[in-house]
């Protein structure tokens, strides 16, 4: 099979699990037909959920191919490079390069059968992120328990259990269920040490707030310790997750010694995908579009050979603060899956296979201008500050904003903080507009009294 019918194929079969897993119950409902006022609500819960497994069926036998596929190639690079033939390793490479970028995309699908569940809500889905990176082996026997979990699960048409580990971000247990009682997360566990795990953990009433080490050494091995700890954690994660989502508030799953409150924000958050949409019809006359939004933001939409010469357009545009591919957004971070934007069914597919790019670029300094004039005081840190804060600070320091070793400050009623990496990613990746990005961390900070000594942080 050459590369243009590879992606044909591939093209096929993103529209068939995109149909599945984001337009399944409503077309089917109505029959493709505009949606009227009056339905059952319950029968379209069901269809979506058919949907939802339909394409989770079709994500899984993809990605299992594609596993299969990629180990082949990790052999024949291996060979290639003890052959000492450059020539095939630079084309392998290439290949696990474009089966990678697949894999993201059938992830994402089934990322968009999550943030449907968890009604798009960031709060919850970074609860259940973890920083964590590589993907389990689906080949895996074990993985076969999982299935045969989620089957039972899906049995009942009135309930949906997705597989955390077919998604980029979903990351804490094994399954995500929604059913009559709402979100839950459950952990599998399979395997005889895993079995004998679980029952030392409910004889001994083991959690991991009373887990002591030195209490199992006469009892048990060194790695069968280490196992039980994994498990306890593990476990302890899952239910302050779970906390949160049914209860807003709760200690966060990262971090035990902190507390998570949601705060509901009083005001409309406003995005600029309007924008982007017309700019995506702009094309329909020309390779390319532009827009500036709020001063801050650089848009570019690109078709064509445009697709290369906006990334030159764009660093002059963006100065010395990098721009980012809207793709980028498919797992690196917690966003809006691109099959979940606005945007026409085609022009989706188009962004997917690179027909289409869109480039964003955020201009710092704009930004913290901006935020000035809007009475929220905002600055450049040194080094040493961002470092401190660091040092300082609960959060893992990949969720804290830097740029050339500086972060931002925001100062609020005589609190400051440092602005974190989720407050661009919903720029760039759910794009929201920095007025309303600005107003709604005011409001967080405002509404939110997470004083040092008691541990609290808002979401």
């Amino acid at each position: 099979m050459d590369i243009e019918e590879d992606q044909k194929v591939f093209e096929d079969k993103i529209k068939e699990i995109f149909f599945y897993s984001s337009r399944y119950g409503v077309y089917t409902m109505f029959k493709g037909k505009t949606p009227s006022v009056e339905f059952d609500p319950k029968e379209l819960n069901r269809l979506c959920f058919e949907g939802f497994k339909i394409a989770q069926i079709k994500i899984i036998e993809e990605l299992k191919l594609l596993q299969v596929k990629s180990k082949n190639y990790f052999e024949e690079i291996k060979q290639a490079k003890r052959e000492r033939n450059k020539e095939a390793e630079n084309n392998l490479t290439k290949q696990t390069t474009i089966l990678d970028y697949q894999s993201d995309i059938y992830r994402n699908l089934a990322d968009t059968i999550a943030w449907q569940m968890l009604n798009g809500q960031h709060y919850l889905y970074r609860r259940l992120y973890t920083y964590e990176t590589g993907n389990k082996d689906l080949l895996d026997k074990s993985f076969e328990f999982v299935i045969q979990f989620a089957d039972e699960i899906n049995s009942n048409p009135d309930a949906f259990c997705l597989i955390c580990d077919i998604t980029n971000n979903i990351q804490l247990g094994d399954c995500l269920i929604t059913d009559k009682d709402g979100i839950k997360i459950s952990e599998i566990k399979s395997g005889e040490t895993n079995f004998k795990a679980l029952d030392v953990i409910k004889e001994k009433e083991l959690k991991e707030e009373n887990f002591k080490e030195e209490e199992l050494v006469e009892e048990f091995d060194e790695k069968f310790i280490k196992q039980l700890k994994r498990m306890l954690n593990q476990n302890a994660k899952t239910e302050r997750a779970s906390k949160i989502i049914k209860d807003n508030k709760g200690k966060d799953p990262k971090y035990n010694d902190t507390t998570v409150h949601i705060v509901e924000n009083d005001f409309e958050i406003e995005t600029y995908l309007s924008i982007i949409t017309n700019l995506i019809k702009k094309l329909d006359e020309k390779d390319w579009a532009y827009d500036c939004i709020e001063g801050i933001v650089h848009l570019g939409v690109y078709k064509n050979d445009w697709r290369m010469h906006g990334q030159f357009t764009m660093k002059s545009l963006c100065k010395a603060f990098p721009f980012y591919d809207l793709m980028t957004g498919r797992g690196v971070t917690i966003c809006e899956p691109i099959f979940l934007k606005p945007i026409i069914d085609e022009n989706i597919i188009d962004l997917v296979l690179g027909r289409i790019k869109i480039y964003i670029g955020i201009d710092y300094d704009k930004l913290i201008e901006f935020s000035n004039e809007l009475g929220v005081k905002a600055s450049w840190s040194s080094s040493k500050e961002l470092h401190k804060y660091l040092d300082n600070s609960k959060y893992n320091p990949k969720e804290i904003f830097s740029f050339k070793n500086k972060g931002i400050k925001i100062e609020i009623d005589g609190r400051e903080a440092f602005l974190g990496q989720g407050f661009f990613s919903k720029i760039l990746f759910d794009n929201i507009l920095p007025s309303t990005m600005l107003m709604k961390y005011q409001n967080t900070i405002k509404n939110i009294n997470f004083e040092k000594d008691n541990g609290e942080k808002p979401s």
